[in-house]
């Protein structure tokens, strides 16, 4: 199992906890983002989630604490400013404005479109132009793409539908009832492999999709609210020695490492 996996990591990469009384920092993390951040048996798993376990256990004064939300009701908590963080949104100041505050980037992501050949009319097709006349599945509160996609969208020339996750959308795409579906590319190629275990996909028979090249990179982040009043007064401490223990995790290659690990276990079949 992943998680498993994953915990004899985590175990060897922790230090001591302090014996002092730390304050208790709860972080929002998307339920349903495979491999990066996802709920299995109701805790928040993926490789977002082990490398904020393992930052939690070198911040002096903090402990985080994570809870699987769906990521649209996270969103909604941080703009209410009932929640102070959200793990792991892309830095979107303008469309999201009471995240006020962002970790430093924690991974690069590349996103990229997949869709039924049959949809696609040239054999190199430019971003988002020859898109448009299209069907795209979305994910709830992701908004990937660039601007120029979006302004089709506005126009009426591409159409978005919401499914819940990343299979689902999949599974649309794979039955015709959309043209394409946006993400990044390692939760696609993550789902696609659990589906064409499950004998749901099958590549090999004619039935493989059109991948796009890499449309843009994103990185993840935390994002915290702006929103609170007040309520967190130890916010802006813990971003600053949160974001000294991703630097230094950085540098020293652990987030590698845990990258590296979770795409071992999920290349044996083992994720939950």
């Amino acid at each position: 199992m992943l998680r498993s996996a994953l915990c004899i990591a985590i175990f060897g990469l922790l230090p001591a906890q302090p014996a002092a009384a730390v304050q208790v920092v709860t972080i929002l993390a998307d339920d349903n983002y495979p491999p990066y951040s996802y709920a299995w048996q109701g805790q928040s798993v993926g490789i977002y989630n082990t490398i904020l376990r393992v930052a939690s256990a070198r911040l002096p004064d903090y402990q985080i604490e994570l809870k699987p939300v769906p990521y649209k009701r996270g969103l909604a908590e941080l703009e209410s400013g009932r929640s102070l963080a959200l793990s792991p949104p892309y830095y979107r100041p303008r469309e999201r404005p009471y995240i006020g505050l962002y970790s430093v980037p924690i991974l690069k992501e590349q996103v990229a479109a997949f869709c039924r050949p049959a949809a696609i009319k040239k054999a190199h097709p430019q971003w988002p132009d020859d898109y448009r006349g299209l069907r795209f599945g979305n994910n709830p509160g992701f908004r990937l793409g660039g601007a120029a996609f979006w302004t089709h969208v506005a126009r009426g020339d591409i159409q978005v539908e919401e499914a819940a996750d990343a299979r689902s959308n999949l599974l649309k795409l794979l039955h015709g009832r959309i043209d394409c579906y946006l993400n990044d590319k390692l939760a696609i190629d993550f789902e696609l492999a659990r589906l064409e275990h499950q004998g749901d996909y099958l590549p090999e028979s004619g039935h493989a999709l059109f991948q796009s090249g890499p449309i843009s990179e994103e990185a993840g982040h935390v994002g915290l609210t702006n929103r609170d009043r007040g309520r967190f007064p130890y916010k802006a401490d813990f971003l600053r020695q949160l974001n000294a223990a991703l630097e230094d995790m950085q540098r020293n290659g652990t987030i590698d490492r845990i990258v590296a690990a979770a795409l071992r276990a999920a290349a044996r079949g083992s994720a939950p």
